[in-house]
């Protein structure tokens, strides 16, 4: 009975201590006793308690301006971590590694830490983290003047942010994104997401109470106010999650205890038994007794406070809790609409494309290597026929629209139903059908009166069998033929379909390039996904000198196997790294009629 009530009493001393210690939650950390703690649990080979002491050592280090001990610190916990699988103190790691280097003026290995600390952030599936991770990533990009490299993290931390309802994040990417952009002389993309964020404003004033308003007059030197934010929020995430790992690692520590209590109440219970047992000390077992019923007076009373104290705690825990249920029920249901839109979508943009049977049926050699970066793509192949005397001539196109995922896939449905109404009205020239699809794109998008600034890059080809020639028109991209070994590039016309256009001056017409079909001739038109993936082991561009070589170097083999040929190149070359963007390479074999 005396050990479960002492047992019961250590517990809940130790749970009160938790609720009321400032340590817990506290910033500041006391080295030495964790230098100490650390050589203690290093020497008993407990690995995970090893690898966060390393980590709070070095946190404190950073914080008092040691950054060299905080990064020795560092090593220490990463040499810990590998024997242990904290994912969260993984993440926090990382985090720190990547603001020590930031803060040492060293862009590039902070990079690396970021990128570590975003590939952590998506294995424990936080978007908060997700957010934190990607925004770092791309500080880290502009501080090395890297500001092209930086748009993709900060449009992918913007983007988790909307989702999420981050309005601090969104404020902090749009800010971001406005300085990679006048960076890199963006001026339309600069004044689109000053826009952006002129109207998240009232938002975030109504949510947040400290903000800030500055000036900048550097693009156009007039003064506007913009709301801008520090990483308050983001930074107040990672000290909670701190926090959290404190709790638990003292919880641990509070276990430990509780057997060593549970040890020691053993033995005194065995010497009272003994001095039970000794008659001739009759008397000091009556003073021993008074004291117990004393002591157990005391612990009843302390029992009955820490139960009134832990079911307070417990009734405010539960209630936490259910709303936090409720919160991840509304998410869950959220993501499960977006999802369900998407596929809906990706269902949509491939019943629009052509299927394996029809263009087996106008070109019976030809391959399509079609690897969208999202569910659904922005990149899209297109056939057709054109009515002639004798022999249908067959048109085919590779269409790279802007951008890429959802509203990349809107503007190929607007493409595909354009070219469909363009053939079908008789149109039968190459760069006619092209100058047609400009203007039904800007039609379509109005984009003589709204701004749009949405468009597509497009290589497109007839092919007329009765003449044996192949005409080719290109907004951007280009054609490339092989003949009798040798490789041909014809270039597109530098204007793109829709679009931006810097003034009002009508452009050139597009041209029509003819190629004669008199000896066998390897046909390839593409987007520019495949050159422009990184990889390769120091994250370069794939380039089109390289594309050039491996479509020469593989012409000659079946179309089957150039395809996986194809993909087994760009798939070995990204390695680990995200896709860049939408792939779309399509491959035509023709020969003399």
């Amino acid at each position: 009975m005396h050990k479960n009530l002492i047992r019961s009493a250590a517990f809940l001393i130790t749970i009160i201590g938790l609720i009321f210690s400032p340590s817990v939650f506290s910033q500041k950390i006391d080295k030495s006793k964790l230098e100490q703690d650390l050589k203690t649990v290093v020497e008993s080979k407990d690995y995970e308690k090893a690898a966060y002491y390393s980590y709070q050592l070095a946190k404190s280090s950073y914080s008092q301006k040691e950054n060299k001990e905080a990064l020795d610190y560092l090593d220490k916990y990463f040499d810990y971590s590998k024997k242990s699988e904290d994912e969260l103190l993984e993440y926090l790691a990382y985090q720190l590694e990547g603001d020590i280097h930031l803060s040492m003026n060293d862009a590039g290995k902070a990079l690396n830490s970021y990128k570590k600390s975003l590939k952590a952030a998506n294995r424990i599936g936080r978007a908060d983290f997700e957010i934190e991770a990607s925004l770092a990533t791309a500080s880290a990009f502009m501080a090395q003047g890297r500001h092209k490299r930086a748009i993709s993290p900060l449009e992918e931390g913007l983007s988790l942010s909307i989702v999420n309802h981050n309005i601090e994040a969104q404020e902090r990417a749009y800010d971001l994104l406005i300085q990679s952009h006048k960076a890199l002389g963006n001026s339309d993309k600069v004044k689109e997401y000053e826009t952006l964020l002129s109207d998240l404003a009232p938002i975030a004033e109504e949510d947040n109470s400290g903000l800030e308003a500055d000036v900048d007059s550097q693009a156009t030197g007039t003064t506007r106010r913009r709301v801008r934010r520090n990483n308050g929020g983001l930074d107040k995430l990672r000290q909670v999650e701190d926090s959290l790992l404190a709790v638990r690692y003292s919880l641990e520590e509070t276990e430990q205890s509780l057997r060593n209590m549970e040890a020691v109440s053993e033995k005194q219970l065995l010497e009272i038994d003994l001095l039970n047992k000794d008659k001739e000390l009759a008397d000091l077992e009556i003073k021993a007794q008074n004291a117990r019923l004393k002591n157990a007076a005391l612990i009843r009373n302390f029992i009955i406070v820490a139960l009134l104290l832990t079911a307070a705690l417990v009734v405010v825990l539960i209630r936490s809790y259910r709303k936090k249920i409720e919160a991840n029920k509304e998410i869950d249901r959220q993501n499960k609409n977006i999802q369900s839109s998407i596929n809906y979508a990706k269902r949509i943009q491939d019943a629009m494309l052509v299927n394996a049977s029809v263009q087996e049926s106008l070109i019976p050699e030809s391959f399509i290597l079609f690897k969208p970066r999202d569910s659904v793509s922005g990149d899209f192949y297109w056939f057709s026929e054109i009515k002639s005397w004798y022999d249908p001539d067959v048109v085919f196109a590779a269409v790279d629209c802007t951008g890429h995922g959802i509203p990349g896939a809107f503007m190929s449905l607007v493409g595909i139903n354009a070219l469909n109404n363009i053939v079908n009205r008789g149109e039968a020239e190459s760069n006619q059908i092209l100058e047609n699809l400009d203007i039904e794109i800007r039609q379509a998008l109005q984009q003589e009166t709204t701004g749009n600034r949405d468009g597509m890059d497009i290589a497109l080809c007839i092919y007329r069998k009765e003449k044996n020639i192949l005409e080719f028109s290109g907004a951007k991209n280009p054609l490339i033929y092989i003949q009798d070994g040798e490789l041909h590039q014809i270039k597109g016309d530098s204007r793109a379909i829709g679009g931006y256009r810097p003034t009002k001056k009508k452009p050139g017409p597009f041209k029509k390039h003819v190629v004669p079909i008199d000896q066998p001739t390897m046909i390839y038109v593409f987007s520019d996904g495949f050159q422009d993936q990184f990889g390769g082991g120091d994250n370069s561009k794939f380039m089109i000198k390289k594309f050039k070589e491996l479509l020469l170097s593989i012409h000659h083999l079946p179309l089957a196997e150039q395809k996986r040929e194809l993909d087994k190149t760009i798939e070995d070359w990204k390695g680990k790294e995200h896709q860049t963007d939408d792939i779309l390479v399509m491959g035509i074999r023709l020969d003399e009629v």
